[in-house]
């Protein structure tokens, strides 16, 4: 059976710097923080993952939030034009390893994007207009593709998978008022307001923020197991489970 490979970085001396809307009264805990990381190397390793990390990249504070470098699709990977100016650089190393297993194109300049604001599933991609990612994007992406882009306003938070995540069996965990929602009325909802919203879903296991009990009860009850992984001081970034790696399906 093919493996699935989720790509990651280790955080750096500089993370304490990453962008965030955090007032810094809560200061990132870098030595914390890499304890987390290592157990969030962990559980994907855990599930079965092959897991490929790549060493801090001290000039870029956020780069442990790879997911905003790269959109996978089943067939290609596309390296994101990221807004950031201070995010521009996190890339090509990256991109470097994915190339070993896929095929990358790059996506034009103009087109604004952050990995974090596309969602995947099976029949329909879903791209966050944000203050990361721009319309030009979603007409982008729609070239690489044979599934219907289509654009969701973000009305609160950084990205489109801040305030949703799709676990498969059409069922997604969803901050109802983060976003616009008529496009994604056809799923079942799983309804939250918090951290939980973000989560990494891996075939049947769901990994979800730790102390999200509720929605973790809830999302069992839909026939998943759950794994509580904490990554607190990645969320004082504005950072959440799905943005500290990049899946990648060996097909």
């Amino acid at each position: 059976m093919a493996k699935t490979i989720a790509f990651v970085r280790s955080p750096g001396p500089s993370f304490n710097e990453a962008i965030s809307s955090n007032l810094k009264n809560q200061p990132i805990d870098i030595k914390r923080a890499c304890l987390q990381h290592e157990s969030y190397i962990s559980a994907l390793k855990e599930i079965g993952l092959d897991v490929i990390s790549l060493p801090s990249a001290d000039e870029y504070p956020d780069a442990p939030f790879v997911e905003d470098t790269t959109v996978v699709f089943d067939h290609i990977a596309l390296a994101c034009p990221n807004k950031e100016k201070s995010r521009r650089g996190e890339g090509p190393s990256i991109h470097k390893e994915i190339k070993k297993h896929i095929t990358m194109k790059a996506l034009p300049p103009s087109a604004n994007l952050d990995g974090g604001d596309v969602l995947n599933t099976e029949e329909k991609i879903f791209v966050g207009i944000s203050s990361r990612t721009n319309l030009e994007a979603v007409n982008s992406l729609a070239k690489f593709t044979t599934k219907p882009v289509i654009p969701v306003k973000v009305i609160r938070g950084l990205h489109l998978k801040t305030s949703v995540s799709y676990l498969g069996n059409n069922i997604i965990v969803l901050d109802p008022s983060s976003i616009e929602t008529t496009s994604l009325r056809t799923f079942k909802w799983i309804e939250t307001n918090g951290h939980a919203a973000n989560c990494l879903a891996i075939g049947n296991i769901v990994l979800i923020s730790k102390g999200c009990t509720e929605e973790a009860d809830k999302i069992r009850l839909k026939g998943f197991k759950t794994r509580e992984v904490d990554i607190s001081e990645f969320e004082k970034a504005d950072g959440g489970l799905t943005c500290l790696s990049i899946i990648l399906k060996k097909i």
